[in-house]
């Protein structure tokens, strides 16, 4: 019954499963660990969850440097 699931259907199947979900994977570690605003960093984590590849894309390309620049600054003593 399985003998002719091998080759490029594992392909497929990582491409669909496992990519996406590594992209979200590391998306989320990188957005909890800025240290930015509360608001900003809730909504790209909603974004990230409720849309995974796309969400991990868009913050790839425009949502690092989006949270770095709102960024406040520290305030010594």
């Amino acid at each position: 019954m399985f003998s002719g699931l091998a080759g490029w259907h594992v392909l497929i199947l990582f491409g669909m499963f496992v990519i996406p979900f590594v992209l979200w994977l590391i998306a989320v570690i990188q957005i909890a660990a800025m240290r930015a605003a509360a608001g900003p960093t809730v909504g790209w984590l909603i974004l990230v969850t409720l849309a995974p590849l796309l969400g991990a894309i868009l913050w790839f390309t425009i949502g690092r440097s989006s949270l770095r620049q709102e960024t406040p600054p520290t305030q010594a003593g």
